[in-house]
């Protein structure tokens, strides 16, 4: 994937603020990276690491997203520590494992990423790439609501039918945070089983 001056500069930015956190800056060649062997994705943060797949096609805006994750446990907001737990449940209940109180440990999940969704766009304006910001946030509220999902079809999606890649789901998504994030629509519902996400 190519990147602009801007972008290159954005990227050098992410990459200080890691060396200053003591946080490893991970930037793959791959389209993906693996969290475990069940679970493909585009990139994450484990307050160790910031990793992304550089040649992914969203590379860039997964890089931000990323790095705003290195904000909320810089800044200790209470989600991130909430998430820890909340994201292993996950894990073992995405691996087949019984988990009581899914449906809560899910919500956190969801409520993690809404709040680094919007400190992205936030960045990423800060940063000028105010032409981007649109199709990012409906992006975002398809990742979003994709933890909303994940109750009904307890499964993570294939990286080549991301929420945030399929343009039927993209179509139901708003280009503002100001969609119902505690529940699943079931206009949206349908979207997701319908494309197989």
């Amino acid at each position: 994937m190519k990147f602009t001056r801007k972008q290159k500069e954005f990227i050098k930015f992410v990459k200080d603020e890691c060396k200053k956190y003591g946080v490893k800056c991970d930037l793959r060649k791959g389209k993906y990276v693996k969290i475990d062997p069940n679970i493909k994705c585009s990139g994450f943060f484990d307050e160790k690491s910031l990793v992304t797949a550089m040649k992914n096609p969203n590379a860039f805006g997964v890089l931000a997203h990323e790095y705003c994750h290195l904000t909320q446990w810089v800044d200790k907001i209470p989600l991130w520590k909430q998430a820890d737990k909340a994201l292993t449940k996950v894990d073992e209940w995405l691996g087949g494992k019984p988990v009581r109180n899914i449906k809560k440990y899910l919500a956190i999940a969801r409520d993690l990423e809404l709040d680094n969704e919007k400190r992205t766009v936030k960045l990423l304006k800060k940063f000028g790439f105010d032409d981007m910001i649109q199709e990012y946030t409906k992006k975002a509220n398809a990742y979003v609501h994709f933890y909303n999902y994940l109750l009904h079809s307890r499964k993570w999606s294939n990286p080549n039918n991301s929420p945030y890649n399929n343009k039927k789901v993209l179509s139901v998504m708003s280009s503002k945070f100001n969609m119902k994030y505690s529940e699943l629509s079931t206009r949206i519902k349908k979207v997701f089983e319908s494309e197989g996400i």
